[in-house]
């Protein structure tokens, strides 16, 4: 602007309005740009595959989580990130011990990741071989229905006539099957797996891609 200002008494074309509309337009243009960085955030979009995986490790870098799974990272721009998860912990384990560990995993993700964290505790069986066995049994069905598909929360609840397998598994959001079919083909090779066995699934996209 200054130098068209400065230009203008040296020629007769009006600088300064063409120079104006540029900035105008420039200024247009950062706009649309920043409102973009901020809507899509607040809008929902799959938080940074790096992030997932950080907060991952830094989770299970704790022995007394077993696992993780329903990860939500709640962006709302800069320094406003909120991290919720569910954190596997062994059912037997001390509950003082297993609660103090949890504090200290959600003050560690706020102070190297800069956001506020908060993390359910999931006990789950992790001395029963018979129960360790179909979860993995089970989390090969999964994988056979999707590759990518993960399974968590598993209990088993025996009866007289049958016993039922409760738990989730998790879809990944571009996968070529719905929830509701993966659940029934789900379903279809636990029963195949014993006729005994019956699976109460539940499957949900995930959050996190």
């Amino acid at each position: 602007v200054l130098l068209a200002t400065v230009a203008s008494r040296f020629i007769s074309v009006p600088l300064d309005g063409w120079v104006g509309l540029v900035v105008a337009l420039f200024i247009l243009w950062s706009a649309v740009q920043a409102a973009r960085d901020t809507i899509s955030p607040l809008l929902g979009q799959a938080p940074d595959p790096a992030l997932v995986r950080q907060i991952e490790e830094l989770v299970t870098a704790h022995p007394q989580v077993v696992g993780v799974h329903d990860l939500v990272v709640h962006d709302y721009g800069p320094g406003r990130r909120i991290i919720s998860l569910h954190a596997e912990v062994p059912a037997d384990g001390e509950l003082l011990e297993m609660h103090d560990a949890i504090d200290n995993i959600e003050m560690e993700l706020a102070r190297k990741l800069r956001c506020e964290a908060v993390i359910h505790m999931d006990p789950i069986v992790t001395d029963d071989a018979e129960v360790d066995a179909l979860r993995r049994q089970v989390a090969e069905l999964a994988r056979q229905v999707e590759p990518r598909m993960t399974v968590h929360d598993l209990r088993v609840v025996r009866g007289t006539t049958h016993t039922n397998l409760v738990f989730d598994a998790v879809l990944p959001l571009d996968a070529a099957i719905t929830p509701a079919e993966a659940a029934r083909r789900i379903r279809e090779k636990v029963s195949e797996l014993d006729g005994d066995y019956y699976a109460v699934v539940t499957v949900e996209h995930s959050f996190t891609e």
